[in-house]
């Protein structure tokens, strides 16, 4: 784990200390412009925006998501913010669920697209390639950061798993001390050596990874416009889904509503469902792209 990647000193003006780089925002920032690059390939590609307004759009997307991310953690946990209200922004302290952030700017994009008299669907196609690259990468921002870690690994008898000879090749284990990096580092105390997890920030970035080869496949073969964003909608849910099993933060909403799924398992069913109809509402029309102009 290297939740920071380097520690910048603050004047004493400012209260002194440091202020940290969290290799977090660093992921985030390449995985944004790894997807904003795919993105823009493919618009400028077929005529539909400009590469400044591919950027705009991007930009506004992460902007937008980041806030649903937000507020969707804060709804969660409530009480947590309780009597500290400006502690609802300091996202630098970690708090983000990332199906809020894809609602609000899925209706975002929505709305920004049709104001713009701009082909929704042709647009949405493209984003759904660029936001699972995106995904793939700013992951393991999770990963350096000790975020939405993985459950512990037991043996037979339920007992944690605390011999390295005993323990699973793909098990990972938190540092408890390595300076002043792990201040930064998100899991909790607790969960850091002796203790063995299932590596699941890296589960997350490979299932975002087969989501985005997947949607490559299905570019090169589609027809239909909105083929692309109802795949995405169906296949990230079903890997989240999976994925979700071998979390073992709080923060994901165990048992949510009584159902025994948590939050993004019981959400990702409705993204699921939205996105098979989509697809079956795509497959009604005609044809309307040529498969070799389609990648």
């Amino acid at each position: 784990m290297w939740p920071a990647l380097f520690r910048i000193p603050l004047p004493e003006f400012m209260g002194g200390g440091y202020f940290p780089i969290r290799m977090f925002g660093v992921m985030v920032i390449l995985g944004f412009l790894a997807g904003t690059w795919v993105i823009q390939k493919r618009l400028v590609k077929q005529k539909l925006m400009s590469s400044e307004d591919v950027f705009d759009f991007c930009f506004y997307m992460l902007a937008i998501g980041i806030l649903g991310s937000r507020l969707m953690y804060v709804l969660q946990n409530f009480e947590q913010f309780q009597g500290k209200f400006f502690s609802v922004f300091a996202i630098w302290q970690g708090g983000l669920v990332w199906y809020g952030g894809f609602a609000l700017s899925t209706i975002f994009a929505f709305v920004w697209l049709a104001l713009k008299k701009l082909p929704v669907l042709k647009i949405t196609d493209a984003a759904a390639l660029g936001v699972a690259l995106a995904l793939a990468i700013g992951r393991w921002g999770c990963w350096f950061a000790g975020d939405d870690y993985g459950m512990q690994i037991t043996d037979e008898a339920g007992v944690a798993i605390t011999d390295a000879d005993k323990a699973p090749w793909f098990a990972v284990q938190v540092p408890k001390d390595q300076g002043w990096r792990t201040e930064y580092c998100e899991t909790p105390f607790q969960f850091r050596e002796p203790k063995w997890l299932q590596p699941v920030q890296i589960y997350m970035s490979l299932k975002n990874l087969v989501v985005f080869g997947a949607l490559l496949v299905i570019a090169r073969r589609m027809r239909r416009t909105g083929i692309l964003t109802a795949s995405y909608l169906m296949l990230y849910p079903v890997a989240r889904f999976i994925v979700e099993f071998w979390r073992g933060d709080a923060d994901r909403g165990l048992d949510f509503w009584g159902t025994g799924l948590s939050f993004s398992q019981f959400f990702g069913i409705f993204v699921f469902l939205l996105g098979v109809t989509m697809l079956r509402s795509v497959k009604a029309r005609v044809p309307d792209i040529v498969p070799e102009a389609a990648s």
